[in-house]
This record gives C-alpha cells, sequence and structure tokens, in this order.
C-alpha cells in the first residue's frame, strides 16, 4: 500500500505542479504590469503619483467582478462537466462566456468613461491627487475589454493544456508595457495618463496571441453563436459569484482603508500603503494561485464524486503554503527596506513609514494563502452559502474592522497591524466551522472537506491500478476485465475497457515515456450501468488523436486498438499537464 500510495503521489504531484505553474505564468501579467507601473511611478513621478496609483489600485478589482464571475464561474462548470465526461457542455460553456465577457466589458468601460469624476472620488482621491488619480483611471479604462476577456480566454487555454500561448502572452505583456512606460516617462514627458493607456496597451497585445490559440484548427474550443445556450447563463453566473463577491470586497474594502490611511498618516503613509499593494500582487502570487489550482481539481473531482482525491489535493496545497508561502514570509520580512527602496528610491521618510508596513503585512501571508484555498474549496463543490458569507467576511468585515479599530487605538502603526490580525481570525473561523461541522475538533485533511458523510464512491466499486511498462498495460488491462466482470458489465462491454486500456498504456509507455518516475494511473468507477475510465500519466506530451490523424494508414488492420479507442468513444479530448 505504501508503495501504491507514493506512485499515486508521483501522478498527482506532476498535475499539481504543471497547473499551479500554469496558473502562476496566467497571472504574471497583470502582476508584472502592475508592477511596473508603480516602480516606474514612485521612482520618475514622484510620491505624489505613486499615492495616485495606489488610490486607483481598486480598478483591477472593478474589472476583476467581471472577470471573476465568467472565468471562475467558466472554470467551475466546466470542471464539473469534464469530471462527469461531457465536453460538448464545455464547449457551450466556451461560446456563452466569450459572448456575455466581450459585452459586459465594453459596456463597464463606457461607462467608467462617462462617470469617470465621481468614480475617482469614490476612490477616495484628496484635491492634491484627483487629477493624477483620474488621468491614470482614463487610460486604464480603456483596456477593460481585453483584461476581462484575456482572463476568459486563459481559463479555457489552462483547460486545453495549451500553455504556451498563455506564457507568450504574458510576455508580450511584459515587453509592451515596459517599453510603453519607458516611452511615456523618458519620450513624450508624459503623465498617468500614458502609464495607463501603456498597461492598456499591454493587455491588447496579449489578447492578440491568446486568440490566435482558438483560430487553429486543433483546439476543442471554438466560438460558434450557435452553441451559445442562454439557459447556462444562470448557473454560470451563479457558480462565479461567490470569486465575484470577494473582488467586490477588494473594491469597497481600499476605499475604507485608503480614507483610514490618509486621515491617520497622510500622503506619506498613502505612499507607504501604494508600496504594500504593489508588491502584494507578486507577494501574493503563490498563495492565490494555489486557490485557483484547488478550484479547477477539486472541481473535476468533485464531478467524479473522488472523496480521497479531494482530500490528496488539499493535502498537496497545504504542503505548498508550508514550503513554498513560508519562504515568501522570509523574504518580504526581510527584505522589507529593499522593496521599500525599489518601489520608493531615495525617499527615505517613505521608506522608513513603508519598512513597517511590508513586515506586518508578510505575517499575514501563509494564513492568507490558507484562506485564500478555502475560498477556492468552497467554490469548488459549489457550496454558495459557504462562499458568499465567508468571502464577505474575509475580503471586508474582519480587515476594515480591525483596521478601523486598531487604527483608532495605535495610530498608524495599528492599521499595519490589522492585516495579519484579519487573516489570523479568519483562518480561526474555518477550523471553528470545520469543527461544528464535524462535531468534534478537525484532527486530520478529512475533517476539513465539509462534505456529506455520503459523498463519495463506494472503494469496492473503484479499480486503480498504476502502468510503468508494456507488461503492465498487459496485466493491468486482464484485471480491468475482470473486475467489471464482478460487476456485471456485459462481456463486450468488459472487453472494450481491456482493450482501452491495454491501448492507451502501451502508446503511453511507448511514446510518452522516456526517464525515470514516469508512469500512468488507471481508474475505474462501475455504479449501476454507469462505467467511467480515467487514464492520466506524467510523461512527454503526446496527443494520441492527433497523432492517429497524422500517422494512420488506410489498412483496417493497421492501428486496431486505437481504431477501436476512437470508434468506441463518443468524443475524445487530450488536456496536457506538462511538468515542463
Amino acid at each position: 500500500m505504501k508503495h501504491r500510495d507514493s506512485e499515486h503521489n508521483i501522478i498527482l504531484q506532476s498535475v499539481f505542479r504543471a497547473t499551479l505553474i500554469a496558473m502562476i505564468v496566467a497571472d504574471l501579467a497583470e502582476v508584472i504590469a502592475a508592477g511596473i507601473d508603480g516602480m516606474l511611478t514612485g521612482r520618475y513621478l514622484g510620491a505624489n503619483s505613486l499615492a495616485a496609483f495606489g488610490i486607483a489600485k481598486p480598478f483591477y478589482s472593478i474589472t476583476g467582478i467581471l472577470s471573476a464571475v465568467l472565468s471562475s464561474g467558466a472554470m467551475t462548470v466546466s470542471s464539473h462537466w469534464i469530471g462527469s465526461g461531457d465536453v460538448d457542455k464545455t464547449r457551450q460553456i466556451f461560446s456563452l462566456t466569450c459572448f456575455l465577457g466581450v459585452v459586459l466589458s465594453v459596456t463597464a468601460a463606457g461607462f467608467g468613461i462617462v462617470f469617470i469624476n465621481p468614480f475617482t472620488r469614490i476612490l477616495g482621491a484628496n484635491a492634491d491627487l484627483f487629477f493624477e488619480v483620474r488621468r491614470y483611471l482614463l487610460g486604464l479604462l480603456l483596456g477593460v475589454p481585453a483584461i476581462v476577456m484575456g482572463n476568459v480566454l486563459t481559463i479555457f487555454l489552462q483547460l486545453e493544456g495549451k500553455r504556451a500561448n498563455v506564457t507568450l502572452s504574458v510576455f508580450a505583456t511584459i515587453v509592451v508595457n515596459l517599453g510603453g512606460d519607458a516611452f511615456n516617462i523618458f519620450y513624450l514627458k508624459g503623465d498617468m495618463f500614458g502609464m495607463g493607456l501603456a498597461t492598456s496597451a499591454s493587455y491588447y497585445a496579449a489578447l492578440i496571441i491568446l486568440l490566435y490559440s482558438f483560430i487553429k484548427q486543433n483546439s476543442m474550443m471554438r466560438f460558434r453563436f450557435r452553441d451559445i445556450d442562454y439557459a447556462m447563463t444562470g448557473e454560470l453566473l451563479s457558480k462565479g459569484m461567490p470569486k465575484a463577491t470577494r473582488r467586490i470586497c477588494n473594491v469597497f474594502r481600499p476605499m475604507i482603508i485608503n480614507h483610514t490611511v490618509i486621515m491617520i498618516g497622510g500622503s506619506i503613509a498613502m505612499s507607504a500603503l501604494s508600496v504594500q499593494h504593489s508588491s502584494s500582487d507578486f507577494l501574493e502570487l503563490l498563495g492565490t494561485c494555489l486557490a485557483d489550482v484547488v478550484v479547477l481539481m477539486c472541481g473535476i473531482y468533485y464531478g467524479e464524486r473522488n472523496r480521497e482525491e479531494i482530500a490528496n489535493t488539499l493535502s498537496m496545497s497545504f504542503r505548498y503554503i508550508m514550503f513554498g508561502v513560508m519562504s515568501v514570509t522570509a523574504f518580504a520580512f526581510l527584505g522589507a527596506r529593499l522593496i521599500a527602496s525599489f518601489y520608493l528610491g531615495n525617499n527615505f521618510q517613505a521608506i522608513e513609514t513603508a519598512i513597517p508596513c511590508i513586515k506586518l503585512y508578510a505575517l499575514k501571508l501563509p494564513f492568507l494563502a490558507f484562506n485564500e484555498i478555502y475560498m477556492g474549496y468552497f467554490q469548488a463543490i459549489g457550496d454558495t452559502r459557504y462562499s458568499h458569507a465567508m468571502s464577505v467576511l474575509h475580503r471586508f468585515v474582519y480587515v476594515c474592522a480591525s483596521v478601523v479599530i486598531l487604527g483608532s487605538i495605535f495610530g498608524i502603526i495599528g492599521v499595519w497591524a490589522a492585516f495579519p490580525v484579519s487573516e489570523i481570525l479568519f483562518t480561526i473561523t474555518i477550523l471553528i466551522l470545520a469543527a461544528l461541522h464535524e462535531r468534534h475538533l478537525p484532527r486530520k485533511i478529512h475533517d476539513m472537506l465539509f462534505l456529506p458523510a455520503s459523498f463519495g464512491i463506494n472503494p469496492a466499486n473503484r479499480f486503480h491500478r498504476f502502468i510503468r511498462s508494456r507488461e503492465d498495460a498487459v496485466s493491468t488491462s486482464k484485471e480491468a476485465y475482470n473486475f467489471c466482470a464482478e460487476k456485471k458489465i456485459i462481456h463486450k462491454r468488459s472487453m472494450l475497457v481491456a482493450l482501452c486500456i491495454e491501448e492507451l498504456g502501451i502508446n503511453a509507455v511507448t511514446y510518452g515515456f522516456s526517464r525515470k518516475n514516469q508512469i500512468a494511473e488507471v481508474s475505474i468507477t462501475a455504479e449501476g450501468d454507469d462505467l467511467k475510465l480515467r487514464f492520466c500519466d506524467n510523461g512527454r506530451l503526446f496527443d494520441l488523436k492527433q497523432w492517429f490523424e497524422l500517422f494512420h494508414s488506410n489498412d483496417p488492420a493497421s492501428h486496431i486498438g486505437i481504431r477501436m479507442l476512437f470508434g468506441l468513444a463518443n468524443d475524445i479530448s487530450y488536456y496536457e499537464h506538462d511538468e515542463h
């Protein structure tokens, strides 16, 4: 059993790591764009411009509301359909999501431009900073359609496993944004409008690259008006609302914090907070991406009703907190002066104000990652009650109450301390809710699943094996036939399942395995007439369907196993989890 567990962990770790890397790469565009803007603004346009940059930061959360509803809803619904084996529904969700994304993002951009003045005041800009905040927002608003649609398309590229274009789009975002900012500052001698416009241009450059991925014929996702099923709109929006709720809180929370910071510490404190805002995009990246991985993977396993894999995925995410997020925490705490200097240059007063802000902020990172993972997990299992209520507590109530209370007692240092305090309070809340759900204190990962006791598949109805060689593929095929026979599956169907496993296993070993620790995992679930086969491996990328289309011959005896497989399946889709 220990050997089988270690084999299973190889597969799960490979898929988890590959998905996490893909999520990080996808999110880097927004993180780097904001970081470049913040650094160049603080160094070359001055502390007031950096303060204006910080005040305008909720803009990304506002656009993120649309992105969250659409991309998060699409991710949750699609992962459930993939888990249940219905790819046609996933294609319908794609067309619907793209249509809604274009309509809503263009509408939002126009609305923001028309009402730019009240929008600027609502964000907290005072008379000294109003002009710069307004100019920056105007440049950013022009990029809203590209920001929203970039996030939407990235999610579906993740589902298809096509990460090369995602990586290229990130690179384009960095190059265009950096080049545009430098052109604005050094050549045009421009202001904050030029900084915002450069950011918008970078998102359009990324969008062009992402669109190219869906124009190619081998893309599983194709936009078609006839595929739009408007009846799915309610499910799409409802599944995306939990994350949208968090983004809505991200809009109003900074407004309260900004007003409090300016009231207590003035513009210099606001500059320090802007440094924290700018660096937080990068420092929180691992934790937020872990939450996205949990949404995707646990959503698929939830669709399969696979309780054990859900627990394993959560457990693996917690290990990343222990080793990855804790390392980021140490870097932020020990390198607080370096981070402050990076944004503020030689502004000694602002640097000294920013250092305690960054150090106290660093202490919240492990708790934040844990909390974000559970926010994503509640979304993955479709628990909208917990998702909405907990989002409001986490993103608004706890932090705003802590800022106001601690700030009024301890001044600006109390505001900085409020960030870790609020995260710790929320972590305690999750543990209390888990204890109430299980009616005892949580002692293991299964006590933290928030699932009914009846959820899952009877282990007696599951077949689970690993393949390392051609011989393993043959023996696993025979064992799978015996399993199906024991479950009273008709002979013809049992034989076809066995042949599928043998064909997939031999091809994976032959064309996908090229080094040690490469392994395939076979899982069959049989409940009544419902029979599901899942085959996963961590070998070299090898699309069996594409390979067959390129190399098959007209000889009916050629590649008979693959022909049988394609003839048997209603639809075959290939999802890449390349660990490179």
